[in-house]
């Protein structure tokens, strides 16, 4: 019995040990070489899709990311932003992402929308997983 539960809390260990490195980032030797910063890539990438879909999303989303409207022009609409949004951060490195979105809502805020920061950080926050890239959530 002592040598199953032993055999049994090895192979949970294992398991565990599996599971946390499921999730790991690689560094290529084209990242070494061709080190452009997240800075750089901010300022040539300025999302305005995500930027129109986020500021758009709010009016017609609830809390729940479905729709709540029934006007179908402006859900096209809202739906090509978002696809746009998503080829905009594909263009982007993967870390780079979530900060760009992150200076796009402070942009945003700066230009009068400040009331709202808090529904449009948690618009912009899920984006990566509405476009089925990494990181699939923002924790800003």
């Amino acid at each position: 019995m002592g040598k199953i539960s032993l055999v049994a809390a090895l192979l949970l260990c294992l398991l565990a040990f599996a599971n946390a490195n499921r999730f790991s980032v690689t560094v290529t030797e084209d990242d070494i070489e061709n080190p452009q910063s997240c800075q750089e890539q901010m300022q040539s990438h300025r999302l305005n899709h995500c930027r129109m879909y986020v500021s758009r999303s709010h009016q017609y989303y609830n809390d729940n990311l479905s729709m709540v409207t029934d006007d179908d022009h402006e859900i096209n609409q809202t739906q090509e932003h978002l696809q746009q949004c998503c080829q905009e951060l594909r263009n982007m490195d993967t870390q780079c992402r979530c900060p760009a979105l992150k200076k796009m809502v402070i942009q945003d805020c700066g230009s009068g929308q400040c009331q709202e920061s808090t529904r449009l950080f948690g618009k912009a926050r899920y984006i990566p997983h509405m476009c089925n890239l990494q990181p699939t959530r923002c924790s800003f």
